[in-house]
């Protein structure tokens, strides 16, 4: 018996770095893949809105093909047009850099006289050269251009995830008995129905949070303020990191930026009061109770998927998890998983006695 627990594990860890394996190597299909399907669930009402207007389907479809190719046209122009305005604004931001650099070594050097040779031979400007700059923003970023690449896979992932919304029902009542097929297809449109308030409304809180950054920034003359939007935008799918990064990344550069440290730190304290106010007191509110991850999930999944597909990885693991979540809610047998998952402890519905819960397959 304890042999056949021990073959199992190890079955299941072989399992599983294999699945790891295949999804790293097929990343340049999958992720395209996995980005339209997010895409499909977002831009669905809209699909639906027009099929319910008698918009044939064809036109349907090239109309949200449109909306999408708008979207991804408006945020690749956002990042590259930050890029090369960083880019040409990289020399003075290294002298200021180098200013603060030597003024800081020889504060250093008057209080500390003993210190004197040690910090004379600090190299900060190897440590902090250009190139190093340079190479650290192409890092950073080049994994989001070269996304862009890829949007038309990401597109005709789309057109095949949204020529298969209408007929699926009816090939579920083609395939499986009458109530088989009406238990499966209330089981798949509850499953769609949650990872579509999710991804909608997360992506809403997180448009509204961007723009609101970018409007601060503009109004106090920071630079690149459409880029600092967009990292607030995408930051936030990112439980915790992503607002240590949305506010401590800008924060580095308003110092850098303006001769007054104080109007850098007044405007990194707005900033800061800005997105904690709208994570602590607005988003609960609208997300509600949708997400219920716990913290160890959350922190595995970003290590994870963060190893597997780099930034963009990062962006969708929560995501990704959350749907995992909803599914295994909604599958009777994946049931004690989705608890395990789950950050909280209390009941759910099929826990509480008298409380109807959302039908599950077995």
């Amino acid at each position: 018996m304890r042999d056949t627990k021990v073959i199992l594990i190890l079955l299941a860890t072989l399992v599983f770095l294999a699945v790891g394996m295949v999804l790293r190597l097929l990343e340049a299909i999958l992720l395209p893949l996995v980005i339209a399907v997010f895409l499909s669930q977002v831009f669905t009402p809209l699909m639906t809105t027009l099929r319910r207007r008698r918009v044939p389907a064809a036109v349907s479809i090239l109309l949200v093909l449109l909306s999408v190719s708008a979207v991804l046209l408006v945020f690749s122009w956002v990042v590259y047009s930050s890029v090369e305005s960083f880019t040409a604004a990289l020399p003075r931001y290294q002298a200021r850099l180098s200013n603060l650099l030597a003024t800081l070594t020889g504060n250093l050097a008057a209080s500390f006289p003993g210190l004197e040779s040690q910090v004379a031979h600090w190299k900060w400007q190897e440590a902090l050269g250009l190139s190093t700059v340079t190479g650290f923003l192409a890092a950073g970023i080049g994994s989001f251009l070269l996304f862009f690449n890829d949007m038309f896979l990401v597109l005709l992932f789309l057109v095949f995830l949204l020529l298969g919304t209408e007929s699926f029902p009816h090939k579920l009542r083609r395939a499986f008995a009458p109530d088989v097929a009406d238990r499966l297809g209330a089981v798949v449109q509850n499953v769609e129905a949650q990872v579509r308030k999710y991804l909608v409304t997360k992506t809403l809180v997180n448009l509204g949070n961007g723009i609101l950054v970018a409007i601060l920034m503009a109004s106090f003359g920071v630079d690149f303020p459409l880029f600092w939007g967009f990292l607030t935008f995408l930051a936030h799918y990112i439980p915790n990191v992503g607002s240590v990064l949305s506010v401590g990344l800008p924060t580095i550069f308003l110092f850098l930026q303006f001769d007054s440290p104080a109007k850098a730190l007044l405007v990194s304290v707005l900033n800061l009061a800005l997105q904690v106010a709208i994570g602590n007191a607005i988003e609960p509110r609208v997300m509600g109770s949708s997400l219920d991850l716990s913290p160890l999930l959350v922190l595995l999944s970003l290590i994870f998927w963060g190893w597997l597909w780099g930034a963009w990885g990062m962006v969708l693991a929560v995501p990704m998890t959350s749907t995992i979540k909803i599914l295994c809610e909604n599958v009777e047998s994946l049931r004690p998983l989705a608890v395990l998952m789950s950050a909280s402890d209390a009941p759910d519905a099929s826990d509480v006695p008298g409380k109807r819960a959302s039908p599950a397959v077995r």
